[in-house]
């Protein structure tokens, strides 16, 4: 059985944690590559700018800095998952922002340089934005035995979201997060997942994005799997991807 990816979230979490060789609070203004393995982070720092939010295929926050940091004039922003203030409600606010930075590990991350944080304080003129909805206890209709998952993926520098539809008897399922999710692995291999309840029957889409099984059809561990990178080095940049879903028996 192929191992399976982590499904991918929005704004990394702090793995950040496990690479650091050193307490931050003594360690060096800037991250250090290490000598023998894992980078050490830096200090804790303070820093200053403007959160810009990334709705692409990775959800992701960015510190663009008022003054340079460590050579860098922007770093990614994640938090700790027990944080009870999460960053989207800073999006598009000037902050300040404290705790350490590191050098970011793997392809989950959009940048070179990531800040763990710590703390975070807006502007007097920051206009808080809603938290983004939380769809993790939305359940698919009981009634719906089978249905289609159309994915339109714009694979370039800038942001696009990829665009769901998801159909069943030519009607239009609602929302489309409690019948699909995706998972997007730091080698940028795309994986459309089913529903609770639901196993993958069909996979499709643009060719030069191999569309293909993770695992044996109509089992709990399969997943369509998609090669975006792949298409793109081939001159295929807008691909239509996608999958069919019944109910597990």
């Amino acid at each position: 059985m192929k191992l399976k990816p982590t499904a991918i979230v929005a704004f990394v979490p702090a793995v950040g944690l496990a690479i650091c060789l050193a307490d931050p609070a003594w360690g060096e203004e800037c991250p250090q590559a290490g000598t023998t393995g894992p980078s050490i982070a830096s200090q804790v720092r303070t820093l200053e700018g403007l959160v810009v939010f990334h709705d692409g295929l990775r959800q992701w926050m960015e510190l663009k800095l008022d003054e340079p940091a460590c050579d860098k004039s922007s770093v990614q922003l994640t938090m700790p998952r027990d944080n009870s203030s999460p960053l989207e409600v800073f999006r598009g606010c000037r902050v300040k922002s404290s705790g350490a930075m590191y050098f970011s590990p793997t392809g989950y991350y959009s940048l070179d340089v990531f800040q763990n944080v710590e703390r975070i304080d807006p502007a007097e003129s920051c206009l808080k934005q809603p938290p983004f909805p939380d769809y993790s206890a939305v359940k698919a209709n009981k009634a719906v035995r089978a249905y289609r998952v159309d994915m339109d993926v714009n694979y370039r520098s800038v942001d696009h979201p990829i665009l769901f539809h998801v159909t069943s008897a030519h009607r239009e399922l609602r929302p489309w997060q409690a019948y699909a999710s995706y998972a997007l692995t730091g080698g940028a291999v795309l994986y459309g997942q089913c529903g609770a309840g639901f196993v993958i029957d069909k996979v499709f889409g643009t060719p030069q994005a191999k569309p293909s099984h993770f695992d044996d059809p109509r089992t709990p561990e399969d997943m369509a799997a998609f090669d975006p990178e792949g298409a793109a080095q081939s001159g295929k940049w807008d691909l239509h991807l996608g999958y069919t879903c019944i109910r597990e028996k």
